[in-house]
């Protein structure tokens, strides 16, 4: 996209000011060219990337020169490569792109006079220029704002699952302890993991594993209302926050979440879950007091004899 509005916007000065400016435009899209072939098989592709782009510096700083300089419609699309870097390379790197880009920018608005003059730039071609510079930042920033959503997605989603991690667990917990603070309602949490879990592995093989997990996953999430959330939180473990719930309540919940997994077989096994609950009120509702507890009735559910549920009420 850079290139096919930097090369237009070229070919179309060219009309103004010399078919020779198309030479520029094809040497810029040869060096591209090599530059995406060389990338991929490169011991160092950050080098590779980097110098294409100086090369696609210097020939823009080129066209500016023989367009008129401070004049050229060209101008500033010398910012175009500045703002690419942003998006590969560290702040440090794009500094220096930022003093190599005003350092063309000078030195062709200062060499231009030493040329023959050349025709004042149409109104069209002025526009078109503006065109190219706003698609090419728009696609930058567009790059940039997805590259960032999807890197928040993936330091709070766990890949296999789709849920929540114990990351993104935090944040919300503390969003639901401010609320039970303020309206002294009860925050609940259920600890569950799957009974046996090693031995599918074991014996099935991790990808099999996997399979389990997804639907006992996707059970979860089946099984509880909207306000509440199911997060991954170990291997075979996981965490269900139930925002505004008492310990009485929450057991219901689990029970529910329980019935779900072992209603029918899950990836062809026959499988259950352990469940602990624990519960807070108000200034009491605290994670890792509340995860601790559940874990201590998770282990009374284990040695009771698995697939129950039991609870180690904290609210009273």
């Amino acid at each position: 996209m850079f290139g096919i509005a930097i090369g237009g916007t070229t070919l179309l000065a060219s009309v103004t000011y010399g078919w020779w400016l198309v030479v520029l435009p094809v040497l810029g899209a040869l060096t591209m060219g090599g530059a995406l072939r060389m990338h991929p098989r490169s011991a160092r592709p950050e080098l590779v990337g980097a110098l294409s782009f100086a090369l696609l510096e210097l020939n823009i700083a080129c066209s500016v020169l023989v367009s008129g300089g401070g004049s050229s419609p060209l101008l500033p699309l010398l910012v175009v490569p500045v703002f690419s870097q942003a998006v590969c390379f560290r702040p440090q790197v794009t500094r220096v792109w930022v003093a190599l880009s005003a350092l063309a920018a000078v030195g062709a608005v200062t060499l231009a006079p030493l040329l023959p003059p050349v025709p004042a730039p149409s109104v069209l071609l002025q526009i078109v220029g503006y065109l190219a510079l706003l698609s090419c930042l728009a696609l930058a920033a567009q790059y940039l704002a997805t590259a960032d959503v999807n890197s928040r997605h993936d330091g709070v989603v766990d890949p296999l699952t789709g849920l929540l991690n114990r990351r993104a667990l935090e944040r919300h917990f503390a969003e639901a302890r401010a609320s039970a603070v303020r309206t002294f309602k009860g925050v609940a949490v259920v600890v569950c993991d799957i009974d046996r879990f090693k031995a599918v592995n074991d014996t099935l093989g991790h990808a099999h594993g996997d399979l389990v997990l997804q639907d006992v996953a996707s059970r979860l999430v089946g099984a509880i209302r909207e306000t509440d959330v199911v997060y991954r939180i170990g291997g075979e473990e996981f965490l269900v926050l139930l925002p505004g719930q008492g310990v009485e309540a929450a057991m219901t919940t689990a029970e529910r979440l329980r019935a779900a997994v072992a209603a029918s077989p899950v990836a062809g096994l026959t499988v259950t879950i352990s469940a602990g609950v624990a519960g807070a009120y108000g200034g009491g509702v605290d994670l890792g007091r509340l995860t601790a507890e559940a874990d201590r009735a998770l282990y009374q559910a284990k040695n009771a004899g698995r697939n129950c549920v039991r609870s180690t009420d904290h609210a009273s």
